[in-house]
């Protein structure tokens, strides 16, 4: 069993973002911070490009994640990622339009517990009006 994001406890698998959800691409990273928009949330950067000229079948937000060695530790590192993971799965079903999500921790997320993120990332998808509301 995998560990729950939000409690550290084991939980059910099967429940994360699926790699095809994810931009893993250099160049796709590079893209969103070139052509994109950016804000701070909390204790995350949401840089994000609309992409309503996909096709129909490829309309899904993507989303990719930066941490930093600034952060701390590896382990610190994949707490924060698997954190933002699991905020924009749960929000992504209510995104209004398509984009590629690039998101960045910030120093802060540290101390973040996992409702902490989740409302930062919902804020800052609300002022990019990715999220209605």
């Amino acid at each position: 069993m995998t560990p729950d994001p939000a409690s550290g406890r084991p939980g059910p698998r099967g429940h994360g973002l699926p790699k095809t959800s994810r931009l893993v691409h250099r160049r796709d990273f590079l893209r969103v911070r070139d052509e994109g928009r950016r804000l701070a949330s909390g204790s995350v950067v949401v840089n994000w490009l609309d992409r309503e000229d996909l096709p129909r079948g490829a309309r899904l937000p993507l989303l990719g994640v930066i941490t930093t060695k600034a952060l701390g530790s590896a382990v610190v590192r994949n707490r924060a990622r698997r954190r933002m993971r699991e905020a924009f799965r749960m929000l992504r079903p209510s995104m209004s339009r398509p984009a590629w999500v690039v998101l960045i921790a910030r120093h802060s997320m540290k101390d973040a517990d996992a409702p902490r993120v989740a409302r930062d990332l919902a804020a800052g998808l609300r002022k990019a009006r990715l999220l209605p509301g």
